[in-house]
């Protein structure tokens, strides 16, 4: 047998719609749209980030969410509450503000229910390349 590679290619989210989830998701994670296989692009949309080899993947579902997500995104930030604000106003809802270990951030829920949290900076020298010029 012969080795072989593999990497971590998608983060896949569930969507009721590609349209709206794109413009939400690119928005809020500053990505840009990459073409698919038109026959692909009826039930899925991939976003590039602008700082990760990992595409975020925009799947269509209309099976309604029962439970709490056991994956989701941590967007870090150098200020939450400006962050959080800004994620409101793309459609996003607070959900649950979390104090713990040392920690103050934001359980979010995307206009679809998708969790995702919203922290201080975890990476400082990372977050500073994302800085405008």
């Amino acid at each position: 047998m012969s080795p072989h590679v593999s990497r971590v290619a998608h983060f896949v989210i569930d969507v009721g719609d590609l349209d709206q989830g794109t413009a939400f998701w690119s928005a809020a994670l500053e990505a840009t749209e990459e073409p698919l296989n038109p026959a692909s692009s009826t039930v899925y949309r991939r976003l590039r980030l602008p700082d990760s080899e990992i595409r975020v993947l925009l799947q269509l579902t209309v099976d309604p969410k029962v439970s709490k997500e056991r994956m989701h995104l941590d967007l870090e930030t150098d200020d939450v509450e400006a962050e959080v604000h800004r994620l409101e106003t793309l459609g996003a809802t607070r959900w649950d503000h979390q104090r713990e270990r040392g920690h103050d951030f934001w359980v979010m829920r995307d206009p679809w229910g998708n969790e995702f949290c919203v922290l201080q900076t975890e990476f400082p020298d990372l977050l500073a390349q994302r800085r405008l010029p």
